[in-house]
This record gives C-alpha cells, structure tokens and sequence, in this order.
C-alpha cells in the first residue's frame, strides 16, 4: 500500500486535504482552524434541531449499513430498491423508531462501486462514512436552520452518488473566518439543487431543500446526507462523502461530527 508522502506537499498548489494530511503525518495539527469551530459548537449544542420535521421529539433507530448481514446494508449495496424499502420498513417495525439515523465516521460495506476506489492509497477502497445520514421520506422539507451563502448547486445524476446535492457556507462569528465553516447536503431532490446559485444567500428558517427519491438521490434509501467541512476546497463538488479508514484521525478533524448541532444528546441507535 502507497500512502501519501510527508514531505514536499505544503508546496504551493497542493490542495488543502492533501495538506491537512501531510500537516498530520508530521505530527501537526491536520486543521488549525478548527479551535475557534469547536469552541462555537460548544456553545451552540442542539441548534440544529428544526433543521427536520420531529427530529428533537422523534424516537430514533440505528441503521446498520456497517455489515453484509444487515438486510438495509445487502440490499442498498446492490440498489436492491424493493428489498431496500421493504427492509427499512421492517426495522422500523421491529425497532419503534420514526427516524433512522446512519453513523458519522463508520466503516461500511455498501460502498462497492469502482467511484470509491482510493485515489490516494494504492489497492484501498473508500469506506469510512464522513457525514451523518438521516432516513426520513422522500419529499421531507428541510429548514435552514443559520443563514448561509450557496457555494455548491448541483445534481449529480449517478447512481450511489448524491442526485441533488449542496454546499453552503456559514459564518457564525460574522466575518471571522476562523469559526467559518461548510455544510454539505446530498441526496435531495433535483428540484432543489435546480433551485439555488452559487452565491445566493438564503435565510435561517427557510424551507430551503427536500429530500430526493431513489430515482433522484444516486439510488439510495430516502435519507439526508449532512456532512460539515472546516477546510475551504477549491471544488466542493469533489469533496469526499466517503473516506479512507487510514485517514481517519484526519477525516475527523476536517469533517467534524455534525450531531451535536442537531440534538444536545446524542440520537439515539437503539
């Protein structure tokens, strides 16, 4: 296995992941910036919460997606539609929850297709979930829950990526960049990445996005792909949604988990 050399990749143009990798091989902080996000969020706890219908009162469940023996995870993997919703529906019977939630940072078998092969280590393939999922139907409303600017409008029309897909920008300290940072929505409907620019400003509590269906959302389970960036990419478009497992420790600096904005305790899995 080839990983990323140490030296050299500060070099200007290198672009900032590689960079907050290297920064970490060699034992630095991977993102500096992330102090100041951190000490916001600290302060900040449960926020987010009317981001969807219910999401502070609902009961939550755990959605397996980590083992071939789950049949959410099987038939997902295989864009088994039929098999995947009668699944989700099974779990949610047995299980008594309203709405699924699949993990931040997690190892998984669904991603199989050639488009997660790593193009940073040789022979590895991309695993590690980098943002949390939230399974709700197709066509649910989502509410902005702080202001932003769109930085990221697109539908990414292939199966198992995101069909309609965000990127927006934050700046809870107003205008200190250092607390500034990027959330990333995928699988939403195509009408809503059709609906917003880059550079538009959309307001906190507007009813801003809607969950897309599997013909629109890359093939998947209705669900909400939300993903937070402290790093200022240079194509939000390829931010990765899935990571490497050796990166890990990096990953988690990069995309902080992005439960605490939406619950003061953590959703359940049960």
């Amino acid at each position: 296995m080839t990983t990323v050399p140490s030296n050299s990749l500060r070099a200007a143009g290198v672009d900032p992941i590689t960079d907050a990798i290297a920064r970490h091989q060699l034992g630095q902080a991977a993102v500096p910036q992330a102090v100041a996000f951190h000490a916001w969020l600290a302060q900040h706890h449960g926020c987010w919460s009317g981001l969807m219908p219910g999401l502070q009162q609902a009961r939550t469940g755990y959605v397996d997606l980590r083992s071939a023996e789950s049949p959410v995870a099987r038939a997902s993997a295989t864009m088994d539609r039929a098999g995947a919703v009668a699944a989700y529906a099974a779990l949610q019977q047995q299980a008594g929850f309203a709405i699924g939630v699949g993990d931040w940072m997690e190892q998984r078998c669904v991603y199989q297709s050639e488009n997660y092969r790593s193009t940073r280590l040789d022979g590895v393939m991309r695993d590690c979930h980098l943002g949390l999922d939230l399974f709700a139907p197709a066509g649910t409303v989502l509410t902005l829950p702080q202001a932003a600017e769109v930085v990221v409008a697109e539908v990414r029309d292939e199966r198992l990526d995101y069909g309609g897909m965000l990127v927006l920008r934050h700046d809870p300290a107003q205008g200190d960049d250092r607390a500034a940072f990027y959330s990333i929505w995928g699988h939403l409907s195509h009408r809503t990445a059709r609906r917003w620019r880059p550079g538009d400003a959309i307001a906190a509590g507007t009813q801003f996005a809607e969950l897309g269906d599997f013909d629109e959302n890359g093939w998947w389970l209705p669900h909400l792909h939300l993903q937070l960036c402290l790093l200022a990419l240079p194509d939000f478009s390829e931010a990765p949604g899935v990571g490497e497992l050796a990166f890990a420790e990096v990953w988690r600096d990069i995309f902080p988990d992005p439960t605490p904005l939406l619950l003061s305790a953590p959703l359940g899995k049960d």
